[in-house]
Order: structure tokens, then sequence, then C-alpha cells
């Protein structure tokens, strides 16, 4: 995580110094930035927690059986199905998600948590329907499902291959 937080400071510090040489706004930036900030730090805070909580509560025996690379196919579909219910935004899933994988989940399970909450998110699912209609949003489910699974059992191999070796 040091080398994404250089790396992310880096680009600021040039973006500003773009932006202070083009247009001089780089104060309206910073100010608009630490806004931002402000308003995301109680939910961050609240998420990390909620996510130590969660990685302390499930116990590994759960994890051992359902969610593990041992578990498999099953772990896959658990995973594209509660990545689908895990209804909340990238500051709260993401900790959460990676308190599962903390847990001792496996790629594939993982792999398949990040895209059924990304493309089957029950959140989406009023905005996709009324936007693009019912048929829609079954086919897109239908696809975006098959898509979870795949991309799972994709993962779930390459561990497999990538820890045999």
């Amino acid at each position: 995580m040091l080398q994404t937080t250089v790396a992310l400071s880096i680009v600021a510090v040039i973006l500003i110094m773009v932006n202070a040489k083009l247009s001089g706004r780089h104060m309206e930036g910073l100010k608009a930035g630490l806004k931002q900030a402000l308003l995301s730090i109680p939910l961050i805070i609240v998420a990390f927690i909620l996510a130590g909580m969660l990685e302390v509560l499930i116990p590994r025996e759960f994890v051992q059986s359902w969610l593990s690379r041992e578990a498999g196919l099953k772990g896959i579909v658990l995973g594209t199905f509660g990545g689908m219910l895990l209804a909340v935004g990238p500051y709260a899933s993401f900790p959460i998600i990676a308190s599962i994988w903390a847990s001792g989940a496996g790629l594939g399970t993982v792999v398949a948590i990040l895209t059924g909450w990304a493309l089957l998110g029950l959140d989406k699912a009023p905005f996709e329907t009324a936007f693009f209609g019912t048929k829609f949003y079954v086919y897109k489910w239908g696809v975006s499902a098959l898509f979870c699974l795949g991309a799972g059992f994709i993962a779930h191999v390459l561990e497999l291959v990538l820890l045999s070796r």
C-alpha cells in the first residue's frame, strides 16, 4: 500500500504544479479535495472498524469450508452472490472484502465477490430496471452472473496452478 500512496502523491504534486502553472486554480482544487476528504473520513473509519470486526467474527471453520481455496466452486458461487448482496460503495466494500481475504478466503472466491459486487450489486438494480427495463436487467444479470462465476473460476485455477509450483 505504501507504493500506491507514494505513486498517487507524486501524481497529485504533478497535477498541483500543472494546475498552478496553467490556470492558477490549484488552491480551489486543494480545497475541494480537502472537503471531499472531510466528508469521506468518517465513512472510511467506520468501514475499517466494520471490516476488522468481520475479520474477527467470521469463524475460521466457516472460511475453510465455504470460502477457502479448498471450497472451490462452492466458494465461487457463494462469493458471487455475496458480492451481489454487498450493496455499499467502495469505501465500505473494499475493507470488508479485504477482511474476508485476510480471513483465509480463496482467490477465486474473492474475485467472485469483487465481480459480483461490481456487476450484480443490488444497489444498482432499481436504476438499471428504471432506465433500461426489466428485460434488459434480466439479460444483464444473467450475463454478468456467468462472468462473475467465470472470473472466479479462472482466478481459482490460477491460484491452484501458481501454488502447485
